[in-house]
């Protein structure tokens, strides 16, 4: 019986050690549970945290987009009012920027009008008697280039003509003017000035069987500057106004002594200078 008892006692001690290792693992692994569940707790913390900042900004984004939709309907409805008016405003002004820039490229040339022209001539020849009758030296070396432009016309204005004399009468066959790039643009300048003095200088002396006539010695203009200086040409005509020049290129007008310069550069200008009646 003693025995029996022994093996008892020794069974239950056995258990209970079982059930005091397991509560221990049980404790353990509650322990490690709840670190799990605070883990967790705090991501789903840190998570709200950062979608409540996600919010904030997709909410101040599209704020911002509504204010840029707003700014952009407003420069479309701009656009629409006055859009166009500024568009053909630097058209405008572009096509002036270029006109001058092409007017620049001739400022060493010159056109020398109502000169005879007769078969087999030459230019070089010619224009360094020109310059002779006008008491300016000019040698061939001085001359960059001669030419006869433009196709030939019968009565009326030869092509590129444009400058004092343009109206004057002449023989049935206008010849073409003479256009002359120097080397110097003080020599251009020279041969204007000496041109002006020596008004009404005739072609002989200069070797051509034609008879005698005045000719006339202009700056080259553009197409577009010649266009206008005829016009503002016209306008003095219709206006009495006393001068209409060039200078440089640029095509100038003034009533009398004394009143102001204008510069005509556009259609415009001469709208605004001599009125819109002259210009339509």
């Amino acid at each position: 019986m003693e025995v029996v008892y022994a093996a008892e006692v020794s069974g239950n001690t056995a258990a209970s050690d079982l059930s005091e290792e397991s509560k221990v693992e049980l404790g353990l692994e509650i322990r490690l549970f709840r670190n799990d569940l605070r883990a967790v707790r705090e991501e789903i913390r840190q998570f709200r945290t950062e979608m409540s900042d996600l919010r904030s900004a997709m909410s101040e984004a599209d704020s911002r987009l509504t204010k840029m939709d707003a700014r952009v309907v407003e420069l479309e409805t701009k656009m629409a009012v006055s859009g166009t008016g500024k568009l053909e405003e630097m058209i405008a002004d572009l096509k002036l920027e270029i006109q001058e820039k092409d007017q620049d490229m001739l400022l060493n040339d010159l056109e020398f009008s109502h000169i005879p022209e007769e078969n087999g001539e030459n230019p070089l020849q010619i224009v360094a008697l020109v310059a002779t009758k006008l008491g300016v030296k000019l040698d061939e070396r001085d001359i960059v280039s001669a030419e006869r432009v433009g196709p030939r016309h019968r009565s009326g204005r030869a092509s590129g003509e444009s400058g004092e004399g343009a109206g004057a009468g002449g023989s049935a066959e206008r010849p073409r003017p003479l256009v002359v790039r120097v080397t110097r643009r003080a020599l251009k300048d020279e041969l204007m000035k000496s041109a002006r003095v020596r008004r009404g200088a005739t072609t002989a002396d200069l070797g051509l069987s034609a008879a005698p006539r005045p000719f006339y010695v202009n700056e080259r203009l553009t197409k577009t500057n010649r266009i206008l200086f005829n016009k503002a040409r016209e306008a003095k005509k219709q206006l009495h106004w006393r001068f209409v020049w060039t200078r440089q290129g640029r095509v100038y007008a003034r009533q009398e002594e004394g009143k102001a310069r204008h510069w005509i550069r556009s259609e415009g200008d001469l709208t605004r200078v001599f009125g819109s009646a002259l210009v339509s």
